[in-house]
């Protein structure tokens, strides 16, 4: 079973990505935040870190790069439902940030089941999301 570690500070949206993780057979570790998230990865093994980009402690784009340089194998998903896009400034694209810090797929909240299982076994083999899709 593939173990996927969720760092998210909103109580109910880490929820709802375990419960649909669990749907598909995968065990899912939920943290609210940056600290607790690298101290639970470094004291078990996870598949798959899927990282909210605002969150308490270190900044989720931060978080994803650290995840990225120490553990180059375990994909990450960026995930954020702040408004990406401010006309005036594009540099303020946060998911293309996160991609940027090395993100292996990036979701915009709200997304649907479809889009996390489609981003999930993206990261794992990138092959098979057109199946998802």
């Amino acid at each position: 079973m593939k173990r996927v570690l969720v760092i998210e500070d909103d109580l109910s949206v880490g929820a709802a990505i375990q419960t649909m993780l669990a749907r598909e057979g995968f065990q899912a570790v939920h943290v609210p935040d940056s600290d607790t998230g690298m101290t639970i990865f470094e004291s078990s093994r996870f598949d798959l870190v899927i990282v909210d980009i605002f969150i308490p402690g270190e900044s989720g784009l931060t978080t994803i790069a650290r995840f990225c340089k120490l553990y180059p194998t375990v994909p990450v998903v960026a995930m954020s439902g702040f408004s990406f896009r401010d006309t005036m400034n594009s540099s303020l694209d946060f998911l293309s940030m996160a991609a940027a810090a090395g993100a292996t797929f990036c979701l915009r909240k709200p997304f649907s089941y479809r889009q996390l299982m489609a981003a999930v076994h993206t990261s794992f083999d990138p092959g098979v999301a057109a199946s998802i899709m």
